[in-house]
């Protein structure tokens, strides 16, 4: 067997270890997410397997594993997706604006482009469900209020796409949706953000 380091350290097997790379990185996966860690990159010699696609090697020299805390891991979550967003409200008010000029068919064309654009920010609060359930931090009330708040924005946005509403798509992307980014994006750098990063730090500690 080749050699396997987490996080810079040599890893022990109790046991006779795996051969093949697959059953070591389950291996890896379970134990490092009973310590609230998380497997960020996976390198076999010299190939980090959850960047590349292709088959798993059945054998290796030497693997590499890295890891983050769920705390550190989801801090970058939100701050690299905030960065991301950081002009979605202006963006999302220019939008409106505009489905009051286009003509519809224009509109309905490009509806997959404004449903790409604000994916993300659905996907965030998604993301952030799981941590909330297992942490249970003082702020995963608001972030499960702000979350059904935005569900109920989006189905009123594409229920006015399917009925060929300018007026109310318009009303409910500038009125409720982008106003909601904006609070959430307050919120969650101001409470999540400040929380996560007390909790990094006394894990660093």
């Amino acid at each position: 067997m080749g050699e396997v380091y987490a996080d810079g350290e040599p890893v022990t097997f109790e046991g006779e270890p795996p051969t093949a790379p697959g059953p070591i990185y389950e291996l890896l996966m379970a134990a490092l997410s009973e310590k609230g860690r998380a497997v960020t990159s996976f390198v076999v010699d010299g190939v980090d397997l959850l960047k590349e696609e292709g088959e798993t090697p059945e054998t290796f020299d030497k693997i590499e594993v890295a890891s983050l805390s769920h705390h550190e891991l989801t801090l970058r979550m939100i701050r690299e997706s905030l960065h991301a967003m950081q002009n979605l409200a202006d963006e999302l008010r220019a939008y409106a604006q505009n489905v009051l000029l286009l003509g519809w068919s224009e509109i309905f064309r490009r509806m997959q482009e404004f449903i790409t654009r604000i994916q993300p920010f659905a996907d965030l609060l998604d993301n952030l469900t799981p941590y909330a359930g297992a942490y249970s931090p003082k702020w995963g009330e608001e972030l499960a209020d702000l979350a059904a708040t935005q569900a109920g924005s989006l189905e009123r946005i594409l229920k006015s796409f399917e009925a060929g509403d300018s007026a109310g798509l318009s009303d409910e992307v500038a009125l409720e949706f982008a106003p909601l980014y904006e609070r959430c994006r307050k919120f969650l750098l101001e409470e999540a953000v400040v929380d996560l990063e007390k909790r990094v730090g006394e894990e660093a500690a």
